[in-house]
C-alpha cells in the first residue's frame, strides 16, 4: 500500500501549532487535499500535536498519530526522529492488517506549495524505476547559489562559506512540499539521522518555481500568489454554519 504522512514540525516562527491560514483555509489543507486528489496514496496520516491541524486533517479523513515524546524540558525531536516515528507506526499499523508500506509520501503541515500532478508522478516514477530511492519536489534559487554564500570568520568579517565551489548550474532545494520516499532508505535511519537522509542518494527532481515553507507572517501573501496560480480559489469566511434541524411540533392530536 501507499500512505501519505503529514508531518507537522511545529516549529514555524509566526504560527504556533501551524495555525496559519491561507486563502480562508488552514495552511495544511493544502497538502492534504494535494495528497486526497493522488491516484496512489491509499491512506493519509498526519502526525500532530496541533488542534487546528489536527482538525483539518480529520476533516479530510487523516489517521491521526502522535508525534515522538522528549521531556518537557528536552530537546526537541528533529524532523527526522519526526519523519521515522511515522513511518514506523504507518508500518506497524499495516502490519496488524497483514499490508505491507510500498511507498510512504511524505508531506509537511505548514507548507501549501504541493500538487497532486507532481505527487503522482514521483510516485509512478518511483514505481517504474526500482533504482530510484526518493523524488522531491524542488525549487530553484539562483540568488541563493551557494557560491554566493559567506559565514562570519573569527574576527567578525565575512568569507566565503565554502571554498572553491565549482560552478554547477542551477541550485535546486529541497523545498518541503512532498517526497515519496523508499522504505528501504526509512529502514537504515536513525532519529539523530541529518536532515534529508531520508531521500537517500538516487533523488527524482519534482522541479516547480516558489516552493517553501511558511514560517514567517510575511511569508503568507507568497504562498497566497502560489496557490492561485495553481488555480485555488479563496474560502469565504466566515464558513457557513449548518443549519439546525427544526424543533419537532407538538402532538396535537
Amino acid at each position: 500500500m501507499i500512505c501519505a504522512l503529514l508531518v507537522d514540525p511545529d516549529d514555524s516562527i509566526d504560527f504556533p501549532g501551524n495555525e496559519a491560514e491561507v486563502l480562508g483555509r488552514p495552511l495544511a489543507a493544502y497538502p492534504l487535499l494535494a495528497a486526497k486528489g493522488s491516484e496512489h496514496a491509499r491512506r493519509l496520516y498526519a502526525q500532530t500535536s496541533s488542534d487546528p491541524v489536527r482538525r483539518i486533517a480529520v476533516q479530510l479523513g487523516a489517521i491521526i498519530i502522535d508525534p515522538p515524546r522528549h521531556p518537557e524540558d528536552g530537546p526537541r525531536p528533529t524532523e527526522t526522529a519526526r519523519v521515522l516515528s511515522g513511518y514506523r507506526q504507518i508500518v506497524d499499523d499495516l502490519k496488524a492488517e497483514k499490508g505491507e508500506l510500498e511507498l510512504l509520501v511524505l508531506l509537511f503541515a505548514n507548507t501549501g506549495a504541493v500538487n497532486t500532478a507532481l505527487i503522482d508522478t514521483g510516485v509512478q516514477t518511483l514505481l517504474d524505476d526500482p533504482a530510484l530511492d526518493s523524488a522531491a519536489t524542488v525549487s530553484p534559487y539562483d540568488r541563493w547559489n551557494p557560491r554566493r554564500a559567506f559565514r562570519e570568520s573569527p574576527d567578525g568579517r565575512l568569507i566565503p562559506y565554502a571554498e572553491c565551489l565549482p560552478e554547477a548550474g542551477t541550485p535546486w532545494f529541497p523545498d518541503w512540499g512532498a517526497a515519496v520516499l523508499r522504505p528501504r532508505v526509512l529502514d537504515a535511519l536513525k532519529p539523530d539521522s541529518a536532515e534529508l537522509s531520508w531521500l537517500g542518494e538516487k533523488i527524482l527532481p519534482l522541479k516547480q518555481a516558489g516552493g517553501g515553507p511558511v514560517d514567517y507572517s510575511w511569508q503568507v501573501p507568497k504562498m497566497e500568489y502560489w496557490l492561485k496560480k495553481q488555480g485555488v480559489r479563496d474560502s469565504p469566511r466566515p464558513e457557513p454554519k449548518p443549519k439546525l434541524a427544526p424543533a419537532p411540533k407538538p402532538d396535537r392530536r
